[in-house]
């Protein structure tokens, strides 16, 4: 019997540890602050309003599960923080290694206290925005924008230039076109000077009008009104797709007016393509070097023009590769400079998809299988087919081999049934 007692006795002493026990943890978690109450007066806080429910521990409390962590809390070490780099969000919890029993990749090999782990945004990487009907075609190259100091001579410059039809030479005109010059480089202004039709009309006409006045001989280069005007053409469209854009708009109502000097001149076109073409009749040297200086003027704006879509076809109905052609077969060594120049405005406007040549435009056929057509001499041989043809022939000649070879290959390589054998050989692999 006493030992029975003894027994009974015992389990209810346990039984009433376990219920205290029971009540104490009740107690506690009952007590637990929740998460929309006020934080302990005896935590450290921070608060930005009146309100204590709003105030947040000044120390990070981190659990098993990701928090927001705010801006101006302090992280104690040994935690794991990520950030979604969409919304600057920062979120940590406790170091936890592994995860359902299976160690994260994304926590692995970081350190514990510096650990985060960026996260991409939930929507779908691939979605491409939908563009409204009608919508204006994305311009990538953006706004020009204007200086913040704007240079107080260049309206007056622009008028001067302008003003004289016949553009005799003087101080006032010299200086401006030296001012415009100097200008041009600049994207906005290159964009203003081209965008004023009356300036781009004035500038063609000074580039077409071939002054071979002893005045203009005794010149220096750099200050010839004609030598002026196509560096100011060239720079204010030289890798400015807004300026060549407005070229564009004035093109065919430029082209079809006349400058004033000479009276006896055709329209600005007629004046702009007749000067692209190599004089035929046998010159002497200062003739010779006067049409190579020429050339060189016309030339260096036809190298940016011909970046246009819709002035690049103009340019081939109008026989334009027939008098680049014409170039690459002057002879004499003054005229290696112009023939190299030639080669690399068909590379790179025509076959060179590197450096943004449109690819189909031309060549359009295949070369000639009988070349004797190109040996004839006449128009024939200008065809678009004797390229091939004249460029070996030129390849033979070790003073242009430089430049020859490489147009010649890669023109051979641009052709339609070089570029269709390409293809049925991919497709055939």
């Amino acid at each position: 019997m006493g030992s029975s007692y003894m027994r009974n006795l015992r389990k209810i002493v346990l039984t009433i540890a376990l219920f205290s026990v029971f009540l104490f943890s009740f107690a506690s978690a009952s007590a637990s602050p929740s998460p929309s109450e006020s934080p302990s007066a005896e935590t450290e806080l921070i608060c930005h309003t009146d309100n204590p429910a709003e105030c947040y521990p000044k120390v990070f409390s981190a659990t098993e599960e990701f928090q927001i962590v705010r801006d101006d809390q302090d992280l104690p070490p040994g935690l794991h923080v990520r950030l979604d780099i969409q919304t600057g969000e920062k979120q940590a919890k406790l170091n936890n290694p592994k995860e359902d029993g299976k160690e994260n990749p994304a926590l692995k090999g970081l350190p514990v206290d510096r650990s985060v782990v960026v996260v991409d945004p939930e929507a779908a990487q691939d979605e491409q925005p939908k563009i409204p009907f009608g919508a204006p075609a994305y311009e990538p190259v953006g706004v020009v924008k204007a200086p913040r100091e704007k240079n107080a001579g260049f309206l007056q410059a622009l008028e001067t230039v302008k003003k004289d039809p016949n553009f005799n030479p003087s101080g006032e005109l010299d200086a401006a076109l030296q001012d415009l010059e100097d200008l041009s480089h600049d994207m906005y202004y290159g964009l203003q000077i081209v965008e004023d039709p009356e300036a781009l009309q004035a500038l063609f006409c000074l580039l077409t009008k071939r002054d071979k006045s002893a005045a203009a001989e005794e010149r220096l280069l750099t200050e010839r009104p004609d030598f002026l005007a196509s560096s100011i053409l060239a720079s204010s469209i030289r890798n400015n797709k807004p300026a060549l854009n407005a070229v564009e708009n004035s093109w065919d109502a430029m082209l079809s007016k006349q400058c004033k000097n000479p009276k006896d001149a055709g329209s600005l076109k007629t004046e702009l393509y007749g000067r692209l073409e190599p004089t035929s009749a046998a010159l002497d040297i200062v003739d010779e070097m006067a049409e190579v200086y020429f050339m060189r003027l016309s030339l260096a704006v036809w190298d940016g023009l011909l970046k246009s879509p819709k002035i690049k076809a103009e340019f081939l109905a109008n026989d334009g590769m027939r008098n680049l052609l014409r170039i690459l077969l002057r002879k004499g060594e003054v005229w290696d400079d112009r023939k190299a120049r030639v080669a690399r405005i068909v590379s790179d406007v025509f076959l060179d998809e590197e450096v943004g040549a449109v690819l189909g435009v031309w060549p359009t056929g295949s070369a000639v299988s009988d070349t004797s057509v190109c040996e004839e001499g006449g128009e024939g041989s200008l065809d678009e087919g004797c390229w091939e043809y004249h460029l070996e022939a030129i390849r033979q000649d070790s003073n242009d081999a430089d430049w020859s070879r490489p147009l010649l290959d890669m023109l051979r390589r641009r052709r339609p049934d070089a570029t269709q054998s390409q293809k049925h050989k991919r497709d055939e692999l």
